[in-house]
């Protein structure tokens, strides 16, 4: 994976900056955001099925937290639409969304997962 994209799957340095440079923390943050985003995930995969929109919002607004505190930027920017999609009511795209924000997690669930062992 080229450089540039490595950065917008996890930017380590984004990352360690929102904890204060603390690997340990940082480490404890991944840990419990593998611990947290199955449940997330689902619950915008049930908003997207059901089509609400105020569910998709929240989950969606949830989850781009947690990814932009790990440095996802380029998931959080997939939540970020999802979270749109919901606060404009609009869910006619949430399901090709929803699939690109899947694609997107597993390169940042596999970039992650490498740089804590590594580290």
């Amino acid at each position: 994976m080229e450089a540039q994209a490595q950065l917008l799957t996890f930017n380590r340095e984004m990352a360690l900056d929102r904890v204060g440079g603390d690997e340990e923390l940082l480490r404890e943050v991944a840990q419990l955001y593998f611990d947290e985003y199955p449940a997330i995930v689902e619950q915008i995969q049930t908003a997207v099925r059901s089509g609400s929109a105020q569910d998709l919002q929240r989950s969606a607004h949830t989850l781009k937290g947690s990814l932009g505190t790990l440095g996802a930027e380029q998931a959080a920017a997939h939540a970020l639409r999802l979270e749109m999609m919901g606060r404009l009511q609009n869910m006619s795209d949430a399901a090709s969304a929803l699939c690109e924000l899947h694609r997107v997690l597993e390169g940042f669930h596999e970039r992650l997962q490498g740089e804590l062992t590594s580290a």
